[in-house]
């Protein structure tokens, strides 16, 4: 494609959301919105969280340069999900580099938009993170135009059009601009200077310290558990004048393998389907565990169903980055296949992986509206639902759910499993963060609020820590 015709595609593009009546929404209250701002002249470099309750989207202006750590896309209510379709505010577009922490999509789920509409700087990211980042953006970019193609045809895409946030030549334009980087190397970027350590959780993910000017900031996203039974810890807390960290999930039970396997044996027992709401990118923890369980006897070998874009691909895709990229495993860490894992749904008791896993786009969507009204099936909902989601919904016990225009009865047993395990707790996320010298300020974003107050609170009742929670939009010195 020409520069021409990229510039007039991704003006039509941008006039095409603008035009559309659902995404005619103001991106943040006007009196914390930053459009226009020019990059700080103060030594201090300042932040603005622009990710609301649950997305990665901070941008940390310095002399000269802005860099956004984190392009994700915004899970929640609707209000804050329609922001994933909105024209890309100006803010982004001036920033000099992107930063990922990981591949999943609410970090960087938003990176191929932001390139559909003209920006074309440098993206750094780890190199698991740059191996599985085709795959998930490919996912679902493929996922979103369904979306929008079963919209206009079903009658439900309202007043406007259907208009998916980024298609497959989006995301091979966004790959093309990651450029991989070890960890514990340092890169020079603009006056600034970063580095990458190990974050655990997922494959490629990372902390960011970025230092200038004399200050440092350390953005950490979801931290991995300790006992993650694939990836190694994350590497130690390095010293920084301020801490971005995200708010732990509840700890998990220790019981989920067990509690999984129950609800599949109920679930066979009436002769139906099992749901489970989950990414081809991200869900590796879950393939492995029905793997486990099939070769142990504890559940039976039913045909296990990954329907989305990617499918198969996916997971041969994580296999080849954990050999590429081994040296963030434990010895011996694998995911595993379950047996019987095929892409088409068949006429028999199933377990069904369909994505997204928040239940609000992609082809669960149609999984839900086909099993939820028969109660013979069954729904397992990992890991804490985000708040205003279908999947948080479900979870509150629901007595029906609208899906594609329509309301469904919620007639399916509905599981909640909380953690998996591969994310730390908040006992493990306060030692890994109190082991090195407090910050001047750390700011919990990226969980739901009563999750994100309680962390900040035991930082500050336990460590003595300055930590707050900070606004959707605000901006603050650092």
């Amino acid at each position: 494609m020409s520069d021409a015709q990229q510039g007039s595609r991704a003006a039509a593009l941008s006039a095409a959301r603008r035009a559309s009546v659902r995404y005619r929404t103001s991106p943040w209250p006007g009196r914390l919105h930053v459009t226009g701002h020019r990059p700080s002249s103060h030594l201090d470099p300042a932040l603005t969280f622009l990710g609301g309750a649950t997305g990665a989207r901070h941008l940390l202006e310095l002399p000269g340069t802005r860099i956004l750590v984190g392009c994700g896309l915004l899970a929640g209510p609707d209000a804050l999900w329609r922001r994933n379709f909105s024209p890309v505010p100006d803010e982004l577009h001036a920033v000099g580099a992107v930063i990922l922490p990981s591949a999943d999509l609410g970090h960087a789920g938003f990176l191929p938009q932001l390139v559909a509409e003209g920006w074309q700087g440098p993206v750094f990211a780890m190199p698991g993170t740059a191996t599985l980042l085709p795959v998930a953006l490919s996912d679902a970019a493929k996922q979103f135009t369904e979306d929008a193609l079963a919209a206009e045809a079903g009658g439900w895409a309202g007043p406007g059009p259907a208009v998916p946030p980024f298609r497959a030549e989006d995301v091979a334009r966004a790959v093309a601009l990651v450029r991989p980087v070890e960890y514990g190397t340092l890169q020079k970027l603009d006056g600034a200077e970063f580095e990458f350590g190990r974050a655990g959780g997922r494959l490629g993910a990372a902390w960011v310290r970025i230092r200038a000017g004399g200050r440092s900031v350390v953005f950490a996203g979801p931290l991995g558990a300790a006992e993650h039974g694939l990836l190694r810890p994350p590497d130690p807390r390095p010293r920084s004048d301020a801490l971005v960290l995200a708010a732990p999930s509840p700890p998990g039970d220790g019981h989920l393998a067990g509690r999984f396997a129950a609800a599949v044996h109920r679930a066979v027992n009436r002769s139906g389907s099992i749901l489970v709401p989950a990414s081809a990118v991200g869900g590796e923890r879950l393939l492995t565990m029905l793997e486990e369980l099939m070769a142990a006897g504890k559940i039976p070998k039913l045909p296990v169903v990954l329907d989305s874009p990617a499918g198969l691909s996916a997971v041969e895709a994580h296999q080849r980055a954990e050999w590429e990229h081994r040296h963030e495993l434990h010895r011996g860490g694998r995911v595993g296949v379950p047996a019987g894992l095929v892409e088409q749904v068949p006429d028999r008791p199933s377990i069904v992986v369909a994505g997204l896993a928040t239940a609000d786009s992609g082809r669960v969507l149609r999984h839900l509206a086909e099993l939820l009204p028969d109660p013979r099936n069954g729904v397992v909902l990992l890991g804490t639902p985000v708040p205003g989601t279908r999947a948080a919904q479900l979870a509150s016990g629901t007595r029906q759910l609208k899906v594609h225009g329509r309301y469904v009865p919620v007639r399916a047993e509905v599981t909640v499993l909380g953690s998996t395990g591969e994310f730390a707790g908040p006992a493990e996320v306060l030692a890994w963060a109190t082991a090195t010298p407090p910050p001047e300020t750390a700011f919990v974003v990226e969980g739901e609020a009563a999750a994100s107050h309680a962390f900040a609170k035991a930082l500050h009742a336990e460590a003595g820590w300055c930590a707050v929670v900070p606004e959707d939009g605000e901006r603050v010195l650092c």
